[in-house]
């Protein structure tokens, strides 16, 4: 709803009910996202034929989603009683086949961590193993690897190692085909 004085940071669709749409202008461009259309800012503007309406322009927050799975789509809903042209956001599972084009190219482990199979990804997988046998470290011990996604993983030094060979072997394949 449309409060006063009209502020002015606040911006207005001009808005047709005749045609269910912003207003054109004189350049055939919608009329949204407009400076208020009076010098006097604490009534509506004058004059006006009974289709037209000014709107306050506001926006719902982004919501969180997960990128990888999820995608936000954006409607503006031209509620006119409460005088109001509002961006409402809304998260849409992916496809399936969306999921596959977007997902990186990887190596995935038994455990199903989606490793990363650019050179820098395999760099920092070598450089991480070596680092780990030159400090002497336990095969106990627990490790943390980041996914595709950038997730983190833990598992333990030796299946990491076995991990390590398996994904090695894969991109070493990659690269002779």
């Amino acid at each position: 709803m449309i409060t006063y004085p009209i502020k002015d940071t606040d911006r207005f669709t001009v808005y047709d009910t005749t045609t269910s749409a912003p207003l054109n202008d004189g350049r055939g461009r919608p009329m949204t996202n407009n400076k208020w259309g009076s010098a006097d800012l604490d009534q509506m503007v004058p004059n006006l034929a009974d289709n037209i309406k000014w709107l306050i322009n506001t926006k719902q927050d982004r919501p969180d989603h997960d990128e990888w799975t999820e995608k936000v789509d954006k409607a503006i809903v031209y509620d006119v009683a409460n005088e109001e042209a509002r961006t409402e956001f809304t998260v849409v599972a992916l496809t399936q086949e969306e999921i596959d084009a977007t997902t990186p190219a990887h190596y995935e482990t038994t455990g199903g961590v989606k490793m990363g199979v650019e050179d820098r990804d395999q760099n920092a997988f070598a450089n991480l193993l070596t680092l780990l046998n030159e400090s002497g470290a336990p095969d106990t011990d627990m490790i943390a690897i980041k996914d595709i996604y950038g997730a983190s993983h833990g598992m333990t030094l030796a299946d990491f190692r076995t991990t390590v060979v398996a994904y090695g072997l894969y991109c070493y394949a990659q690269f002779q085909s």
